[in-house]
């Protein structure tokens, strides 16, 4: 076994080189596997993870191009759909998205997708886009009161 690597910030790294590039190969296989299977569009795992999942659960057409601007899905009925996902991680639990004014404006519903750190979806919120309300900041607030008002689980 080689020298243990250091890292830019001067810590040493527990990995060794070959473990590291051994974890990167299986990413690249799990995430060829998933782009190959439609679920994994443009290489924002979580955001296109959260899509896929909405869609499914809510029935929903997915727009073709991974690049659209305004709006991720489609009802049958016509309706847009604009889809934030957040994930929970070891360090950090969402609480809030950004969100901006010209994407209201193009969708009926926004769609708020939660995973937990192993990826089960944990709140799947539809909100009426006229009841978004936005701090200076453009971002929304995950509130109680929106969990209990348009909670789809």
């Amino acid at each position: 076994m080689g020298p243990i690597p250091i890292t830019r910030s001067g810590f040493m790294n527990k990995l060794i080189d070959k473990e590291i590039r051994k974890l990167l190969r299986q990413y690249t296989f799990i995430i060829e596997k998933l782009r190959k299977n439609k679920i994994i569009k443009t290489g924002k795992v979580v955001a296109d993870y959260g899509e896929y999942v909405a869609s499914k659960k809510l029935k929903l057409t997915l727009v073709d191009s991974p690049i659209n601007k305004g709006y991720d899905a489609t009802d049958k009925k016509g309706n847009k759909y604009e889809i934030k996902t957040r994930k929970a991680t070891t360090w950090n639990t969402p609480s809030n998205f950004p969100v901006k004014q010209s994407q209201l404006r193009k969708v009926k519903y926004l769609i708020y997708v939660e995973l937990d750190n192993k990826w089960n979806v944990i709140k799947l919120l539809k909100i009426p886009a006229g009841k978004i309300k936005q701090n200076k900041y453009n971002r929304v607030h995950v509130s109680q009161d929106l969990i209990r008002e348009y909670s789809v689980l």
